[in-house]
């Protein structure tokens, strides 16, 4: 191992923060899951990654798949290995045969091929395929000892072994007691969609603050950023400007246009649902969307779901929207009860007594700013506040109408809920489009229901053109 490096990264940045900067150099690293989980993309992963970026030496150790198959499906994901095999920096050594090779030849070949490239890194993929065929115990103690004294501790090798396991409480192989890292993970669905979790079961040395966290194995394998690290953080400049078409708005997000198509057509009557746990305000995602209207010459009007004035969204707003767009094509509901002394002129103000007679009131305002660009109106309606002031069955005389004025004059509608919002059942069976924001292992995660999609981790990129929201999907 090179003399200057103290930890060996995980390949996956997040990880790294997680664990304290990655592996201690020349420790033993247990990766557990069952099969399918990405255990041996997370393994090649980090050897890549280790080659590529701190020019170590890697070997990687194969007892379940051949040279070519794994050269060509890590070729799938962007891991060029043939490349590192060229250069000298990684060898690939098949042990398919194993029963017939024999334990002491076995570890005889890995000893000489550490040696030989003086290699730095090690991959054992699985130690369970070994423990399958190994008749004797004493055979497997011997080849543990052998790992962690000879490799690991006196090669100063930084070693990951792979051992196949369905769930993190299972009975634990002798490795794990000795393993200094033990990381499981697993997959499972969530309404139907694949998720993937990876668990830190033990760090030795190491304060774990976030010890589960989401991951795709999509090109690669990448862990995403929980809140509680900054996942999702305040845009440093405005969003990037989206196109519309004639026939809809844009979300505001490329990578969400792209996968569901038109999500804001006009005549749409569209849902945001989000689930209980989530500690995201919603003002935090519908702005990039409010932006990019009003940005591009739109109008939006806001009904704000519960918690949230008129002036809490519009402060929410004004970094990121131009001055003459927030002033002349946005309009915000309060309420006469709770609104500020100076009433502002982007306020529409509700009485709170009759629904109706409200709701009359933010028709007229729609109709108002349709009649200034004669362009669609962008409206959003937190229905846990109409809910929450009127009653579900005061809502409900009115929702048929909303609904009907929204499809007839084509404007575009993305109603919010929150939790326990009685009239949610009614809003899921009207919605043309029906999203659902959920918090999992600290990271927020968009899924559609209508339509499907897979589970969609939400990320924020800024570069030197300004802001925009990414979408990664958990594959």
């Amino acid at each position: 191992m090179k003399d200057n490096i103290n930890k060996v990264p995980t390949g996956a940045s997040v990880l790294d923060e997680v664990v304290g900067g990655g592996f201690p150099a020349g420790s033993l690293v247990a990766v557990t899951g069952p099969p399918g989980s990405g255990k041996t993309i997370f393994a090649a992963n980090w050897v890549y990654n280790n080659i590529e970026k701190l020019g170590l030496k890697g070997l990687y150790v194969s007892f379940v798949e051949g040279r070519k198959n794994f050269i060509e499906n890590m070729r799938g994901l962007g891991l060029n290995f043939e490349k590192l095999e060229r250069a000298g920096k990684f060898r690939f050594l098949e042990m398919i045969t194993l029963k017939e090779i024999g334990i002491p030849a076995i570890i005889e070949q890995i000893l000489s091929e550490i040696a030989d490239m003086g290699a730095d890194i090690l991959v054992i993929d699985s130690f369970s395929a070994i423990l399958q065929v190994i008749e004797k115990s004493y055979d497997a103690r011997i080849l543990v000892h052998t790992v962690l004294s000879k490799i690991v501790r006196e090669m100063g090798c930084t070693t990951v072994i792979i051992i196949e396991k369905m769930k993190a409480e299972e009975t634990y192989e002798p490795t794990e007691f000795l393993s200094d890292h033990i990381i499981h993970l697993s997959k499972t669905e969530v309404d139907g969609a694949l998720l993937r979790c990876l668990n830190i079961l033990k760090a030795r040395g190491t304060e774990v603050r976030q010890p589960r966290l989401a991951f795709t194995l999509k090109g690669g394998f990448k862990v995403f950023r929980p809140l509680i690290m900054g996942g999702l953080p305040e845009p440093t400049k405005r969003f990037k400007l989206v196109p519309h078409n004639k026939e809809h708005y844009s979300s505001g997000i490329r990578d969400l246009d792209a996968m569901i198509g038109t999500v804001f057509r006009r005549g749409c009557y569209n849902l945001l649902e989000f689930e209980r746990n989530v500690s995201l305000t919603p003002e935090r995602l519908f702005r990039v969307t409010v932006s990019n209207v009003l940005n591009q010459g739109g109008q939006v009007i806001i009904l704000p779901p519960q918690g949230l004035s008129a002036l809490t969204v519009w402060r929410s707003l004004e970094p990121y929207v131009y001055e003459d767009a927030l002033k002349h094509n946005l309009k915000i509901v309060d309420f006469k009860a709770t609104a500020v002394e100076l009433v502002e002129p982007y306020v529409v103000l509700f009485e709170g007594r009759s629904i109706r007679e409200d709701m009359i009131c933010f028709w007229n305002a729609i109709s108002e700013l349709r009649r200034q660009r004669d362009k669609p109106v962008f409206s959003i309606v937190g229905f846990d506040t109409l809910e929450y002031i009127y009653g579900k069955d005061e809502l409900l005389k009115v929702i048929g109408e909303d609904l009907a004025k929204t499809r007839n004059f084509g404007d575009v509608r993305l109603n919010l809920v929150r939790p326990g919002c009685a009239i949610a059942e009614h809003l899921r069976a009207l919605a043309d489009i029906y999203l659902v924001v959920r918090e999992i292992c600290g990271a927020i995660i968009l899924q559609g229901i209508k339509p499907r999609t897979p589970l969609l981790n939400i990320e924020l990129h800024t570069d030197e053109e300004g802001s925009e929201i990414k979408i990664t999907p958990i594959l």
